[in-house]
């Protein structure tokens, strides 16, 4: 992911960089993480967002095309999946609305929608939808879509009862919110540059503009025309048998309410005027602040230079006094080197020292384990040699002679104590 958020950062119009970042999001379809491929789509279009004028917004679009065109025609089976259709023809009408701010993007992004709607990647109304975002005319390709959604819009309004783009609209509200869905060219995008916002904003103010005077020139030819030269006075209108009154009342009011939209996004048209004005103040203050430091670090440069420039003069002029500090920066130098030598030396004495300890008091050690297991080896010796002699002992107390008063004799003490249990017995 930041591999392709640093190729999305390097987007230009070359072939090189539109396919780097296309790949990108090639390779999560192939390999169907669906929420990697969601995530790529939404750092596009927050790209696209944030881009300002100066940068190459078409090639965001042709990236768009670049992945659906491998995605639905590619040689592969296995990536012809809609994964990216969907996600890219959620966030496409604002994405051709923010690149379409000069002829030069508009005729590129026509291309596209025309390349969109022969290669069949789109349906008639959603390329429809999107050249709507493009304030073009409309061509005769989608004559026959933009007719039946104008029937659809129709029929929906007969059936609720109003007409939607004939309604009086309050003061306080937005008149593209009530025309969104009649107007050619749709609000539905903002940019991040402010400058190109209001840019945006007047470019669909002024196609609002004249697609209500094209609607009031086509819907009220008769009220424009015949009837101002019919009717002079209102005893005219009311001698005329043949026209309703309530006909031409109703007629004139439709009249004023769509002239009153056109002549409301008029006065938003000089509101937006005063903010473009503002806008474009604000960023001249901004790039005369930043040239204004640009200037301050080049100074700053050309002070360094004209130090360097003054030590060079000052070294050529005092030479011996230059040598004689070079020669103390030596000798300073090998001093350093030569303290730093003998700490070196000493570090490595205490280290031997310490591992000759060590190894001394391991030996010690192991001579104090040794001498332990001796000791106790020789103890141990000891116990067992003594235990036979104890028998020995015992044997010779057990042929110890005593007197038989009976006998009138010596015999063993043994023979002594049987003779005793014998008499007992008897």
């Amino acid at each position: 992911m930041e591999e392709f958020l640093a190729d999305l950062r390097e987007l230009d119009e070359t072939q090189e960089r539109v396919e780097a970042v296309s790949d990108g999001m090639m390779r999560a379809q192939r390999s169907g993480d669906a929420s990697q491929a969601r995530e790529m789509v939404e750092s596009w279009i927050q790209a696209l967002r944030a881009s300002d004028f100066q940068s190459e917004r078409v090639a965001f679009l042709y990236v768009a095309n670049h992945v659906l065109q491998k995605t639905l025609f590619g040689e592969s089976e296995a990536i012809k999946t809609p994964l990216c259709v969907e996600l890219f023809s959620q966030h496409l009408e604002e994405a051709v609305a923010l690149v379409c701010n000069s002829p030069m993007d508009r005729q590129n992004v026509t291309r596209l929608l025309e390349l969109w709607h022969e290669k069949e990647i789109f349906s008639d109304v959603q390329v429809l939808k999107m050249w709507r975002c493009t304030g073009e005319d409309i061509p005769g390709f989608l004559e026959a879509a933009a007719a039946a959604d104008g029937e659809a819009d129709a029929k929906q309004s007969k059936m609720t009862g109003n007409d939607v783009d004939m309604e009086e609209l309050p003061v306080n509200q937005d008149p593209a919110g009530e025309l969104h869905h009649v107007l050619p060219m749709k609000l539905n995008s903002h940019s991040a540059n402010p400058v190109l916002d209001v840019l945006k904003k007047i470019d669909h103010h002024k196609t609002a503009v004249k697609f209500l005077d094209l609607q009031i020139k086509q819907r009220h030819q008769f009220l424009l025309k015949d009837t101002a030269m019919r009717y002079q006075t209102a005893a005219d209108i009311v001698a005329d048998r043949a026209t309703a009154s309530s006909q031409i009342k109703q007629r004139a009011e439709d009249c004023l309410r769509l002239v009153k939209v056109r002549n409301k996004f008029i006065r938003e048209v000089g509101k937006l005027k005063a903010q473009l004005t503002e806008a474009i103040a604000n960023m001249i203050d901004y790039e005369e602040e930043a040239a204004t430091k640009i200037e301050q670090k080049l100074e700053q440069c050309d002070e360094i230079d004209l130090g360097l420039m003054d030590v060079t003069d000052h070294q050529k002029q005092f030479s011996e006094e230059w040598s004689r500090a070079r020669f103390v920066s030596r000798e300073r130098r090998k001093q350093r080197e030569e303290i730093q030598r003998q700490k070196d030396e000493e570090i490595a004495r205490l280290h031997q020292e310490a591992i000759a300890e060590s190894a001394m008091h391991a030996m010690n050690l192991e001579a104090d384990i040794n001498f332990n297991s001796a000791s106790e080896l020789q103890s141990l010796s000891k116990e067992f040699k003594d235990r036979p002699q104890e028998k020995d002992t015992k044997t010779d107390n057990e042929n110890e002679l005593v007197w038989n008063p009976i006998r009138k004799e010596l015999v063993p003490l043994r023979s002594l104590n049987v003779d005793w249990e014998d008499w007992r017995d008897h």
